[in-house]
């Protein structure tokens, strides 16, 4: 009978060794595979961080060059814009404006039309500031020639006859909105001179108009104003030329 007892608490003794054994060999797994996960999990994490620094390295040397570039963008802008500053200066100093610029395009004009450069330039050095003129003006009026009223006759001769002027204009509206026969002073006329010989020349505007007008040795002057119903006054001044 107590050897049947012995056997039984050898077998327990063995069962709780194996289990005991099983328990170690389980831990032993599971402290391998932490162990694994963990270092693998590591390698993993280097890796990763390797890969950031490769990537911010890039990042940065990308970034620096496109500084450098914006650089250079920005030093050539303001280059540019030095050189346009200077090319705007140099238009501005050099390019002819106002009464300059409208004598050369005269003088373009003139030479376009087949007047001879060599006359032109004969005029310009014989022109000078102080001009002999006369010293009292001539002035008379005239009518102004109106779509309801318009003669032949409305006219008149100025220079000795030389020059002949006449107008036409906007009839004046009454009251009732009707035209009248006279012209409105407020609205823009034509006037015509017409040299003696037949050439003639217009002018359009409000008044009061000024023209110059050359005839031979003579520059003639001419304001036109605004006169009494109908009419419109002249006045000339004879100088020498040029």
């Amino acid at each position: 009978m107590s050897y049947g007892l012995g056997l039984s608490a050898k077998k327990r003794s063995r069962e709780r060794r194996n289990s005991f054994l099983k328990v170690m060999f389980y831990l032993f797994l599971l402290s391998a595979a932490g162990a694994y996960g963990y270092f693998e999990g590591q390698a993993q994490a280097d890796l990763r961080v390797s890969i950031v620094e490769d990537q911010v390295r890039q990042l940065t040397h990308e970034n620096d060059n496109l500084q450098g570039q914006t650089r250079a963008a920005v030093d050539k802008q303001s280059s540019a814009l030095a050189e346009a500053r200077s090319w705007r200066d140099k238009f501005e100093n050099e390019i002819p404006t106002g009464a300059t610029l409208e004598i050369l395009e005269l003088v373009k004009n003139r030479v376009e039309e087949g007047l001879e450069p060599g006359r032109l330039l004969t005029l310009i050095e014989l022109a000078q500031n102080n001009q002999n003129c006369d010293a009292v003006p001539e002035s008379k009026r005239f009518i102004v020639n109106t779509p309801l009223y318009s003669q032949i006759g409305n006219s008149i001769s100025l220079a000795d006859g030389s020059i002949t002027v006449s107008g036409d204009g906007v009839s004046t509206v009454n009251a009732e909105g009707k035209p009248e026969a006279w012209y409105d002073p407020s609205k823009p006329i034509s006037i015509v001179f017409t040299k003696l010989g037949g050439a003639s020349e217009k002018i359009e505007g409000t008044l009061p108009i000024h023209k110059s007008v050359v005839f031979g040795n003579s520059e003639y002057r001419f304001s036109i104003l605004s006169g009494k119903q109908s009419f419109a006054t002249i006045a000339t001044t004879r100088c020498d030329f040029p």
